[in-house]
């Protein structure tokens, strides 16, 4: 029984290294490089690692009733309309310049971003910090509550290389909607929809040249 509890200790050490190490150490590693490309060729390289450690481990990526409970939907529909709209308000008012700037004044650029956005970056984050970080480090947080603060967290500083507070602030509560939303559903198509959208009005509002320096417009 002593062993058994002793080898269940160390196990949650390893995997705690394991989750600092690769929640932490990557994003800093990546940093000096200042370079979206490489932020974007690592995260799905680490999505690419999860997806075949969870394949490797009979995990189902998608939940068979993802689309079951409509309600789901519909509430989820209200939560981005209000965000959205206050996440639009916060825009003008914290930087009127840029307010919609890129729809405005690069409409294709816009476009290709609303689409792509999604798929290439929402997604497979989706994949990484809730789906792989909640079927293997679950076990390390006593309460759900922590699990969800603790993920947030880890989700927000992924986007360090910004050196942006805004982004930090935005991905953290950003994270625990995220977290909150996979913990209660298990659903990676549910919360990647809601990243999705919440990335494309971030974007669309002006707030995306703190997340992303192309969309920096010059005019």
């Amino acid at each position: 029984m002593t062993i058994k509890i002793l080898n269940t200790n160390l196990d949650k050490q390893i995997r705690f290294c394991e989750m600092v190490l690769l929640f932490i150490g990557v994003p800093l590693s990546i940093i000096e490089s200042k370079s979206n490309l490489v932020m974007f060729i690592t995260l799905n390289a680490v999505a690419l690692m999860c997806v075949i450690y969870l394949k490797k481990k009979k995990i189902k990526i998608f939940n068979k009733d993802e689309f079951s409970n409509p309600k789901f939907f519909k509430y989820q529909f209200l939560r981005v309309f209000f965000i959205g709209s206050a996440i639009l308000i916060f825009s003008y008012i914290y930087d009127q310049k840029n307010f919609l700037d890129l729809p405005k004044y690069n409409l294709f650029l816009w476009m290709i971003i609303i689409f792509v956005y999604p798929i290439l970056s929402a997604f497979p984050q989706e994949i990484v910090y809730r789906t792989f970080f909640f079927k293997r480090y679950k076990h390390l947080f006593d309460n759900k509550i922590t699990l969800v603060l603790v993920n947030a967290f880890l989700f927000s500083f992924a986007h360090v290389i910004f050196m942006n507070p805004i982004v930090l602030i935005f991905t953290f509560f950003g994270g625990i909607i995220f977290a909150y939303i996979y913990s209660t559903t298990n659903s990676l198509v549910k919360v990647s929809l809601e990243h999705g959208l919440f990335g494309d009005i971030v974007f669309s509002s002006g707030l995306g040249v703190y997340f992303y320096h192309l969309t920096a417009i010059q005019h």
